[in-house]
């Protein structure tokens, strides 16, 4: 699984369990009339204190950079079950892992230029 499999997947699962919540069984009051069954993003993002903007990128699949604990306060905040946390934070280990820079990247450009000076001063000075 890549990166943007594992993403698409974390996507799929937040928002099917938000979908399936009930504000009350979070201990929401609801007032009035909701328009959904479910939380909100809204929702989620203040039971588990994070932005509203950064949970909606994430449960788009457009975030970059979420941490560990933040997805595991998200599954706190919608109440996910041991084996559901898991899984998440499984998706996101592929999701965050790091990726090798490119052969062009500028710091595969900026160590072969260290090792061109390198060999230049040792030939200069008649090593």
């Amino acid at each position: 699984m890549n990166g943007s499999s594992a993403r698409q997947l974390m996507s799929q699962m937040l928002v099917e369990k938000r979908n399936s919540l009930a504000p009350e069984k979070v201990g929401m009051r609801c007032e009035g009339a909701r328009r959904m069954h479910g939380l909100s993003r809204r929702d989620v993002a203040q039971i588990a204190d994070i932005s509203f903007n950064h949970y909606q990128r994430l449960e788009q699949g457009t975030s970059v950079g979420v941490s560990a604990p933040v997805i595991a306060r998200i599954c706190d905040a919608l109440l996910m079950e041991d084996d559901e946390k898991a899984r998440m934070l499984a998706l996101h280990q592929v999701w965050a892992r790091p990726r090798r820079p490119l052969a062009g990247s500028r710091v595969a450009g900026s160590q072969a230029a260290g090792e061109i000076s390198g060999r230049q001063r040792a030939s200069s000075s008649g090593v």
